[in-house]
């Protein structure tokens, strides 16, 4: 089960990239810093509309084919490891087979819907490729099921209780849902390009209307700038508590879980990158389809470190029964 929820999740990253290649470029976004790019990929000439291009380029038809059969196999996959794996399922794992279903369903009812003006549409479809991609990561690395010997617990060295990756890989997921929905509602509205620099302090106001998924449309200036400081302070907040999951796992855990470790520091790193080139207008088609689907692998390596958190075992309690000679003669 573990080899068929890793494949289901790299099949869920990969249709997240292939939904936010279409949709950015249905939204406008080109390659033109790059010739080739560019030919490949041009911008849209009726991006202002949300209906699909006539003749959409060969990238994107190609991005659609990968969408639908990766969609279906991710659906094949879940069913499957959620029936033939629940028997031997931990509490967690079996929670997150259930999210895994539940969420498996859900967007492919919402795929009726997809492409949309409403924002909520398009914020639903990528949190529901987050949760999925995560709940599938939680099931590949949980190591403790029902049957699992005492001796799997672990320890760090020197019999003190290992550090836990668990809390601030949580609280990480908890802001990477606040930077997707921020992200997405960026995007939504117009406001990829709004701003080019690293602060973009000046005329920038902050409208909670931006972040309103039921009403479409988009913003003046000043609140395209609001957006974007918003998802950029997240985007702190979120590599400062990611680093701090990914430090503890390297101490307090065994070779996977400092692999898991050093993947969670390049994906922070790459996805910082990759945001600012977006926003710098640097091929923005390419880095902003790169940067949602880091995102998707931040979810999942994130779950997975939560999942395969180093846990002290309970100290055993003492019975009396157990053993009449140890406390005879008090």
């Amino acid at each position: 089960m573990r080899r068929l929820a890793i494949l289901a999740c790299l099949l869920t990253v990969c249709i997240t990239a292939s939904s936010a290649l279409i949709r950015h470029w249905q939204a406008g976004l080109g390659c033109e810093a790059w010739a080739a790019c560019g030919a490949l990929l041009p911008a849209r000439a009726d991006a202002s509309t949300a209906a699909p291009a006539e003749n959409p380029p060969t990238a994107i038809r190609v991005a659609r084919l990968t969408h639908r059969a990766s969609a279906s196999a991710v659906g094949l996959l879940v069913a499957i490891v959620a029936l033939f794996g629940w028997p031997r399922f931990s509490a967690g794992q079996r929670w997150a087979a259930a999210i895994a279903l539940a969420d498996t369903v859900f967007l492919a009812w919402l795929g009726r819907y997809t492409p949309h003006d409403l924002p909520l549409v398009t914020v639903a479809n990528v949190a529901g490729g987050m949760v999925l991609a995560g709940a599938l990561a939680w099931i590949a690395a949980s190591r403790l099921g029902p049957k699992a010997p005492a001796h799997a617990l672990r320890r760090a060295p020197h019999g003190s209780p290992a550090p836990r990756a668990a809390a601030p890989a949580i609280l990480a997921l908890l802001l990477m849902g606040l930077m997707v929905f921020s992200g997405t509602m960026t995007s939504v509205r117009g406001a990829v390009d709004a701003c080019p620099q690293l602060w973009c302090l000046a005329g920038a106001r902050f409208e909670p209307a931006a972040f309103d998924p039921w009403a479409s449309g988009g913003l003046q200036q000043g609140g395209e700038i609001g957006m974007h400081l918003i998802h950029r302070a997240l985007a702190l907040a979120f590599a400062a508590t990611a680093s701090v999951a990914a430090a503890r796992a390297w101490r307090g855990g065994d070779s996977s879980d400092r692999m898991l470790a050093a993947t969670t520091a390049v994906l922070i790193a790459m996805q910082l990158a990759l945001g600012l080139a977006t926003a710098f207008g640097v091929a923005p088609l390419p880095t902003a389809t790169l940067h949602n689907a880091v995102a998707a692998l931040l979810a999942s390596v994130l779950a997975a470190l939560a999942a395969s958190a180093p846990r002290a075992a309970a100290a055993p309690r003492l019975r009396a029964g157990a053993n009449p000679d140890r406390f005879a003669g008090t």
